[in-house]
């Protein structure tokens, strides 16, 4: 058994410095929450098993008061989420915790994180199919997801237009150089973008023609 020395207010937090007398643990971090939870008050005397179960119950509201706010910001993915966490040293079951209340209180969706991603993503930089392929892989968005998302929203009867609008853009940064550098940097900034060839070459006709 471990006796409570001492429960004092950390500074700038919500959270109590719980300090045992045989110094068997570190000051364990305790919000009023779980202290109450587990009627731990000075001189009480706890075992090992409550001490690790409040212990987690911290880190469990810790997970999910993170989570939230990272989702708060601005949409993310699942993976985006979990990677979050991992970097804060959250365990797996916390962090299965956290993405649960996350999804319980619809604040995560990875099929409307993969729409509202596509129109924005278009909006500030028109893009090909291939390169929004590859920026929702990078989030950890399922290839099932990322299929039917880009057949049902990518806007396929705009994408000249979209591809022109990018590189009339970039022509304007680049507009000092020769006309045929004009067109080598024009195709390959396009296909970075991830329009397919078919688009490059007609973008490119249209503009230097």
């Amino acid at each position: 058994m471990h006796t409570v020395y001492s429960i004092k207010k950390k500074k700038y937090s919500k959270k109590y410095f719980v300090n045992f007398v045989d110094f068997t643990y570190d000051s364990v971090e305790l919000c009023l929450d779980v202290i109450m939870k587990f009627g731990i008050t000075k001189d009480s005397k706890l075992d090992d098993k409550t001490i690790l179960e409040a212990i987690e119950d911290q880190n469990l509201k810790d997970a999910k008061l993170a989570a939230y706010n990272f989702v708060s910001y601005k949409p993310r993915s699942e993976f985006e989420v979990r990677e979050k966490l991992k970097t804060k040293d959250f365990n797996k079951s916390s962090i299965d915790f956290a993405v649960s209340f996350l999804y319980e209180f619809k604040l995560l969706n990875d099929e409307e994180f993969s729409r509202n991603y596509i129109k924005s993503y278009i909006s500030n930089k028109p893009s090909g199919k291939y390169k929004l392929t590859q920026e929702l892989r990078k989030r950890g968005i399922t290839e099932g997801i990322i299929s039917e998302t880009i057949r049902n929203f990518y806007p396929d009867e705009d994408t000249l237009e979209l591809a022109l609008t990018a590189a009339n853009k970039h022509l304007r940064k680049i507009s000092y150089k020769p006309k045929e550098k004009q067109r080598k940097l024009i195709s390959d900034f396009l296909s970075r973008r991830g329009f397919e060839w078919n688009i490059i070459t007609e973008t490119i006709e249209k503009i230097f023609k």
